[in-house]
């Protein structure tokens, strides 16, 4: 099976044991959200384009990277001067734990800064990559997976703070055993939207209580985990399923497709249909 292909149109999208990697012409704005993965962005052509992070505007542009921890809450403005041609890395907190031989497991505050200027290295493989997905590039499973690496290998050497990693252990938040139910209780019942209401009830906090413990515990709000949650059930589904858009939005929670097809777009950039046709999904490494 080809993977890596030109899929005839601007957009590309590989998945696969790392995360998720796609390159996307944007210029609709995405509503505020957050990610359990590290969020890598690069401009690879059209205008540049701000993202606001923690109420400060970060600008895109050909010599700056923007590097999200997980967690960290951010937007995308809309456009004023065309679309930007953004490739963008969802980095899974495990792969990257093995990837990099210093880092350990469950690694949340790698990156020091949201925006850092785009060494040559950084910006070299960041080109492998787009041509690989865009330029009627065939290439294997594993070559694919090699370009990722390569690409990732070089972000974390070129801004990964070793304080971070040697002081993370320490440092690590620590996780009521309250909110842990509460995360098991999302990932439960994520395809019904639980009420935030409802969620602290069941872990016996007040609702006040429970924000301050969750975003203390978790690094983020309840309101982003829930989203991050059932996207990341929309996405499972789309590229693995077949099943009708319809019945997916119904799975979720959603009272109408076009809700779906709206909340959806707001946090990734394209509609589920588009998701679904451009996500090549990469087979797992043999062990």
């Amino acid at each position: 099976m080809e993977k890596c292909r030109d899929l005839g149109s601007p957009i590309w999208i590989l998945q696969g044991e790392f995360g998720r990697s796609m390159l996307n012409l944007m210029s609709r704005p995405l509503v505020e959200h957050a990610h359990a993965q590290f969020n890598i962005l690069l401009k690879m052509g059209g205008a540049d384009t701000e993202f606001i992070v923690d109420g400060q505007s970060h600008t895109l542009s050909d010599d700056t990277v923007l590097l999200f921890n997980p967690w960290l809450p951010h937007a995308k403005a809309v456009n004023s001067q065309g679309p930007t041609l953004v490739l963008s890395l969802l980095v899974e907190q495990q792969w990257l734990a093995r990837l990099t031989t210093s880092a350990p497991p469950n690694l949340d505050r790698l990156f020091l800064e949201a925006r850092v200027p785009r060494t040559t290295e950084v910006d070299l493989h960041a080109r492998r990559l787009t041509a690989a997905g865009s330029q009627n590039v065939t290439l294997s499973d594993e070559a694919c997976r090699e370009v990722v690496r390569d690409l990732v290998q070089e972000v974390v050497a070129a801004y990964a703070s070793p304080q971070t990693t040697r002081d993370f252990v320490a440092n690590a938040r620590p996780i009521d055993f309250r909110i842990r139910k509460a995360l098991g209780y999302i990932h439960q019942h994520a395809l019904e939207n639980p009420p935030i209401a409802d969620i602290a009830r069941e872990v016996g906090l007040s609702r006040s209580r429970f924000f301050e413990q969750f975003r203390r515990c978790v690094g983020a709000s309840p309101h982003h985990y829930i989203d991050w949650a059932r996207m990341a059930e929309a996405t499972r589904t789309l590229s693995t399923t077949g099943k009708p858009l319809i019945d997916v939005s119904e799975e979720l929670g959603f009272s109408s497709h076009s809700h779906f097809t709206r909340f959806f777009a707001q946090h990734i950039g394209i509609s589920p249909s588009e998701f679904r046709r451009q996500a090549v999904m990469l087979t797992a490494p043999a062990a």
